[in-house]
């Protein structure tokens, strides 16, 4: 019974951090959930005294990955604002060639 409440508390926990973590950078996030997917794959895989190790290696891993997740957000943000600035620029060249006097 008291090892219910035990696993309760630490779902609930988990279930909570994704709230905390909307304050955290990109490296601290990556980290937190390899580490965590890390901890509980190494404690089930083996004889179940891996969980610091599943840890360790699915925090590197986790980072590595939101990295590259956040480097194509941010190529596609670059794309869109290019875009946006050629259009702006298609615009302009277009109204300034219809002001231009007859002759």
């Amino acid at each position: 019974m008291k090892r219910h409440f035990i696993y309760f508390g630490l779902a609930s926990v988990l279930a909570a951090s994704q709230l905390g973590a909307y304050a955290l950078g990109t490296n601290e996030k990556g980290c937190l959930v390899g580490g965590a997917a890390g901890g509980v794959v190494g404690h089930n895989v083996g004889s179940g005294n891996n969980t610091l190790l599943g840890a360790a290696i699915g925090c590197g891993a986790g980072v590595l990955i939101n990295k590259k997740r956040v480097e194509k957000i941010d190529a596609k943000a670059r794309e869109k604002k290019y875009a946006e600035r050629k259009k702006r620029e298609r615009v302009v060249q277009r109204d300034n060639k219809d002001l231009t006097p007859l002759r």
